[in-house]
């Protein structure tokens, strides 16, 4: 597992960013997958993608076997990283590992980020350890390709390259079975702002499963945009400025109450 830099030094500076935003890709997704929302976040902001294993870009990594695992690796690798404000968002897989991931970090002593992001995911509780099509390390291939076509978010000409199809179903067997292995645990509600969010025509997740979300923190915020599970790419200007908009907010009470 990785941190990749998507804009910013791969190192903390010797003068902090004046924000990190940490991002956490989907179930078969990568860092890349965000490319779509940088011209619309500051320039000023360090932007970091922890990667799960066995992407295209290194299909030979060995595979992550829990979101504890991959918690445990970026909580690691991100220990000297974040010397300065930051806030983390994640989508569908990524929510949960976002979630975690903040818990670890105060357990290591980092200071609270000043807003945490999910989005495209049931709440922790509501993680069931098998989907309805069954068991993921179960399906075949065609169910795989059936699964991303009736999502949408692969470029058809892709299923013309054999190797790059079968590196994407593996990448989402890989990380569908972290995610139905997910078991949630009693946390603490997070002290910063949380926002919720989600594609209205979303099909992997209900607003009713969202919902119980608002139990994990001490501030929700509920945002939605039209469009399926991957919105928030078709809709990379008005989603990032509503990351920007809470951030921004969060931040301005951070100064006006001194909490840290």
């Amino acid at each position: 597992m990785s941190i990749c830099v998507l804009r910013g030094r791969s190192t903390a500076a010797v003068e902090p960013a004046e924000l990190t935003l940490i991002l956490l890709h989907h179930a078969g997704g990568s860092a890349g997958s965000f490319v779509p929302l940088l011209p619309h976040l500051p320039e000023s902001w360090r932007i970091l993608a922890p990667e799960l294993p066995a992407r295209a870009t290194a299909p030979r990594q060995p595979v992550c076997p829990s979101v504890t695992s991959a918690v445990d690796s970026f909580a690691e690798e991100l220990t000297g990283q974040l010397a300065g404000p930051y806030a983390v968002f994640g989508h569908c897989l990524g929510s949960l590992i976002a979630f975690e991931l903040v818990h670890a970090l105060a357990a290591r002593g980092h200071r609270r980020p000043l807003w945490v992001g999910v989005s495209g995911s049931p709440a922790p509780r509501l993680v069931v350890p098998e989907p309805a099509g069954g068991r993921p390390e179960d399906w075949t291939r065609e169910q795989y390709v059936a699964y991303m076509r009736w999502l949408g978010a692969t470029p058809e000409e892709l299923w013309n390259n054999t190797l790059l199809a079968d590196r994407m179903i593996t990448a989402l067997r890989n990380d569908l079975v972290v995610n139905h292995g997910y078991r949630y645990q009693d946390r603490t509600p997070l002290a910063s702002p949380l926002s919720v969010m989600r594609g209205e025509g979303d099909p992997l997740v209900t607003a009713e499963e969202m919902r119980p979300w608002a139990d994990h923190a001490d501030t929700t915020e509920f945002r939605s945009w039209p469009g399926d599970h991957f919105y928030l790419f078709d809709r990379a200007p008005e989603v990032s400025a509503g990351i920007v908009g809470a951030i921004t907010a969060a931040a301005a009470r951070t100064e006006t109450t001194g909490v840290r």
